[in-house]
This record gives structure tokens, C-alpha cells and sequence, in this order.
């Protein structure tokens, strides 16, 4: 990473994710020059004019039109480029994923597909822009590797880890206006290792995405109540680091998964599919976007409808102790 991102931190946090993800993708073409960026009639919103207007041999627009942005994203990869596509969460991968299944995930390409504005954070849009299953979709499609990224500085890293990543990456970003920066400049992120980013003996938070910010908060709550709480930052939902959630089935009493998803299909179902195979496992509780749509609504006041702010969380986890 020749470009550290020293001095961005507080622009990223202070402008969201979409920011981290452009001013990434900048740094990467300028490192390797085999990476190319895609969109689909997204320029200006996913902040990619900059990118367009530098290297324009190295940037495509397909208009609207996913199942196309991603077979030419799979084209490129097979030619030896190292094709970065951006499109919104709720748009892709759940309109391509047959282009994702077939000409990404079959073909087992060197290539990231971004999904931005994941979640709920496109409140005032309503249910058509929210992206409340994505996870589920590429978490079932082979080779796929999928990342969600707690923070601007673990964006950045995760997007730099995806260049050197062998096959497909689904990177899912949250975090708008106001993203906390959780980590210390020198964080090691690396695909697949999950984060102990709080040892604890009593309640696990299994977090993934910028939610980690809440569990965060929860478990500074339960400590104020003498209950040892862990935060786990499960980055990468698949493949899973079992390691990891092997020391927290052995050492918890209580496992509550946090994520801006359904329940079905994301990190909560991929925990409970591993810890099926445990006899003695500890009980776990689902903190979600619930199996249902959402009523309209800004990006707090959906939090708060769906137990996801850090007074629920913790209430939650003393309700199931």
C-alpha cells in the first residue's frame, strides 16, 4: 500500500463509505496498473468521476444495466485486468446473479464486485433501494469470497486485500455520513481472519459491517453492569474464520450475531449453520433487519426499529443471558 491513508481518515468518516471506496480505488490504479473500474450509470454517485476523468482507458459505465456490468467485469478478468465493479447493494448482486453465478462465481474470476449503500442506509428511498439480502445471494454462489467492512480504514485495507485475492470478492459497504473510525492506523485486516476486537467471557457480539460500532457500545454498556462482553468484527462472512468462532462457542455463554441483513441467508445463518455441529454449543440470538420490510425512514430511526442501536443491543443480550 503505497498510498496510506494518513490525513483521509477523518474525510472518510465524516463523508461515509462511498468516499473511502473512490479514494481506494484511485490509490489501487495508481498502484497496479491492471486495475480497472466499473459502473452501472453510477459516476458521480458512487464518487467515480475523479476515477473516470484520470484514467479513462480504465474506466466503463455500462448505464443501467447490471447483468451487463457483470459480464464485461468478468471479461475483462478473464483478459488479465483486475476489474473493480460498483453497484448499489439493492441492484446487485440480487439482478445479476445469474451473471454472477455463471460468469464469475463458475468461471472463478480475479475480480471485486463492491454493492454500496448496503443495508438500510438508503432510508428515504424506501424498500426497492434497501439491500436486505445480498449476503444470502453471493453467500451461496462457489468461490465467492464475501467481505463487509467495518470502518473507513478497514475498507480501504479490505479493498487492497481484494487486488492480491485469488477468485470472486463481494464487497458489501456500509457506513454513511458520520462512519466511526474503529481502528488504529497499523490494523492488520486480512481476508478471512476475524477481529477480536474486545475479549470478554460472558456475551459474544458477532458483528459484521459498520454495525461493529453498536456492538461496540452494547458491550461497553454490559460492562458497566459487571458482564464480561467480547466483540468479535466478522469482516469476512464467508469463508468464516471457524478458529475464531470455536473460541467463542468454548468461552461464551451467549452468542448474539449483529448485522444490517436479514436473518436468513447472512452472518447470523452462517454461524448457526457451523455451531450445528457443536453438541455443546451456547445459545444464539439473532440481531437483524428481521424477516420482513421495512417501514420508510432515515438510517436511525430504522436502527431503532429493528433493536440494531447499542441500548437494544444490550438489552437484548441481558434478556437472553
Amino acid at each position: 500500500m503505497s498510498n496510506a491513508p494518513i490525513g483521509r481518515l477523518q474525510k472518510w468518516s465524516e463523508q461515509g463509505h462511498r468516499t473511502v471506496q473512490a479514494d481506494t480505488l484511485m490509490m489501487l490504479a495508481a498502484d497496479y496498473p491492471e486495475v480497472v473500474a466499473l459502473s452501472a450509470d453510477l459516476t458521480p454517485t458512487a464518487r467515480l468521476v475523479e476515477f473516470k476523468e484520470t484514467y479513462p482507458d480504465r474506466f466503463f459505465d455500462v448505464g443501467i444495466a447490471e447483468q451487463n456490468l457483470i459480464d464485461f467485469t468478468a471479461g475483462l478478468a478473464l483478459e488479465g485486468l483486475r476489474p473493480f465493479a460498483v453497484g448499489l447493494a439493492a441492484m446487485v448482486p440480487m439482478r445479476p446473479a445469474e451473471q454472477m453465478r455463471a460468469a464469475v462465481g463458475y468461471m472463478n474470476v480475479n475480480a471485486t464486485i463492491i454493492g454500496i449503500e448496503a443495508g438500510v442506509r438508503f432510508g428515504p428511498l424506501g424498500n426497492t433501494h434497501y439491500a436486505m439480502d445480498d449476503i444470502a445471494v453471493v453467500r451461496a454462489i462457489p468461490n465467492f469470497t464475501v467481505v463487509s467492512p467495518s470502518d473507513p480504514l478497514s475498507t480501504y485495507k479490505a479493498l487492497y486485500a481484494c487486488v492480491e485475492q485469488e477468485g470472486p470478492v463481494y464487497v458489501r459497504l456500509t457506513g454513511g455520513p458520520g462512519y466511526p473510525v474503529m481502528y488504529p492506523e497499523d490494523m492488520d485486516f486480512r481476508l478471512g481472519t476475524a477481529i477480536e476486537y474486545r475479549p470478554g467471557s460472558d456475551v459474544a457480539f458477532v458483528s459484521t459491517g459498520s454495525l461493529l460500532a453498536e456492538a461496540v457500545g452494547a458491550a461497553d454498556i454490559l460492562e458497566g453492569k459487571g458482564i464480561s462482553t467480547r466483540v468479535v468484527d466478522m469482516h469476512t462472512v464467508k469463508p468464516l474464520d471457524t478458529e475464531m468462532l470455536e473460541r467463542v462457542f468454548a468461552e461464551n455463554a451467549l452468542v448474539v450475531t449483529v448485522e444490517e441483513h436479514s436473518p436468513f441467508g447472512g452472518l447470523g445463518g452462517a454461524v448457526a449453520e457451523y455451531k450445528a455441529g457443536f453438541a455443546n454449543a451456547p445459545k444464539q440470538v439473532f440481531a437483524s433487519l428481521g424477516d420482513k420490510f421495512q417501514k420508510l425512514g432515515d438510517h436511525t430511526f430504522l436502527m431503532k426499529q429493528n433493536g440494531l442501536t447499542a441500548t437494544d443491543l444490550a438489552a437484548l443480550a441481558e434478556r437472553n443471558l
